[in-house]
């Protein structure tokens, strides 16, 4: 069974090629690529590193046969430097336009995947405040909620092509040695983590596991459309700070007010004051099994490892 994966040498990415046999990896830089994941030890699981120049090939797809599965995982850092222009142009381009080429590249191929997943994020809900969000919520307002709709909607060519094809809106992933606990570790085992504002606002979170669980389960499960990529149980900032202070022996008191994250951070601290109350409803339903469903479990791990 073949997949074809952008974002192979990401933190999402490297923990999925463990899992999987028969990986293609698409990347600017084929060479510098292959060398990382051979560091990482996951050369063994590669069937190839195909290069991406906004576009692929059409004799790099046709080396590939069949295709599965696609995983598009692209995308620009929303978490790395101030939103300027040029950056928030980038998130969007490199989500948009980036997928847009993909989709064109697989569809002038004629080599038509099973199934076609394309990461999304669940911004695209706005601040959901106290509201309990499932995949059926309406688009938010403001720039990540635009940049995820055309995001997704990219993928519409192969969906009238009869492609199935699964939206996933991945929430904060976390992991040992990546995600959000990579930053977030450090400052709290000096002392300087604690709560955003009130700590009142919600987060929806994942385990890096359950996340690549996930995906490689829509990879047969007869599911299309939006799927939120989030653990059962979101929680407060309060408690997830609490959590993960405790977890590391550390103390967690000091609020961080807004303006001074914002004076930072830039744009971006808004992201992290919103509410997002997101639940994994399509997963639950359709008997999706998350080893990780609480925080507590999910840092625990993320921490020991």
């Amino acid at each position: 069974m073949t997949t074809l994966l952008t974002g192979g040498t990401g933190f999402v990415g490297k923990n999925l090629i463990e899992r999987l046999q028969g990986v293609t990896v698409v990347s600017r830089s084929p060479d510098s690529a292959k060398q990382r994941l051979e560091q990482e030890g996951l050369s063994g699981k590669l069937d190839d590193v195909i290069q991406w120049n906004n576009g692929l090939a059409e004799e790099d797809l046709a080396r590939i046969q069949p295709i599965h599965s696609v995983v598009n995982l692209m995308g620009e850092s929303i978490a790395e430097g101030r939103w300027t222009d040029t950056k928030k142009e980038k998130i969007r381009s490199s989500r948009v336009d980036g997928t847009r080429n993909l989709v064109d590249s697989i569809i002038q191929s004629g080599n038509l995947p099973k199934v076609f997943i394309s990461a999304s994020a669940i911004g695209l809900y706005g601040d959901t405040g106290e509201r309990i969000v499932e995949e059926g919520a309406p688009v938010g307002r403001g720039f990540l909620p635009e940049v995820c709709q055309e995001w997704e909607s990219a993928t519409a060519p192969l969906q009238a092509l009869g492609v199935r094809v699964v939206h996933l809106r991945i929430g904060i992933v976390l992991g040992p040695r990546g995600g959000a606990l990579k930053k977030l570790i450090p400052l709290f085992r000096t002392g300087l983590g604690g709560p955003l504002g009130n700590g009142k606002q919600w987060m929806a979170w994942i385990h890096v596991l359950d996340l690549v669980s996930l995906i490689q389960w829509l990879m047969d499960e007869p599911i299309s459309g939006a799927v939120n990529a989030t653990a059962p149980n979101p929680v407060r900032n309060m408690e997830f700070t609490k959590t993960l202070a405790k977890a590391l022996g550390r103390p967690a008191f000091l609020p961080a007010p807004r303006f001074a994250v914002r004076l930072a951070l830039g744009e971006f601290a808004n992201s992290l004051f919103i509410s997002s109350r997101i639940v994994p409803g399509v997963a639950l339903s359709q008997g999706f099994q998350f080893q990780f469903a609480d925080i507590q479990s999910a840092l625990q791990n993320a921490i020991k490892k």
